[in-house]
């Protein structure tokens, strides 16, 4: 698991991976707003941001993503229906 990101509750871990994924409006400087109002630092907000374009547009295996799991991580790949590393 990511060292700085690793001290982060389960609700908030997954708050962070929900926005990564998901919040394609934002820009980084309101993204990182955004996490240090919900609880990071700003420490942890900037590395959660260099997770940005691996989530963006991908599809990872609940507990195999990768801030959790790095090189480990697992993506679901649309054309042959199964999850393979990433």
């Amino acid at each position: 698991m990511d060292t700085i990101l690793s001290s982060l509750s389960a609700s908030l871990l997954a708050f962070v991976e929900d926005q990564l994924s998901n919040n394609e409006v934002s820009d980084d400087d309101e993204l990182l707003e955004h996490f240090v109002a919900n609880g990071l630092t700003e420490g942890q907000a900037r590395q959660a941001l260099t997770y940005r374009d691996l989530y963006l547009g991908r599809i990872y295996l609940e507990g195999f993503t990768p801030i959790r799991t790095g090189a480990q991580a697992l993506r679901f790949n649309p054309h042959n229906r199964q999850f393979e590393p990433d």
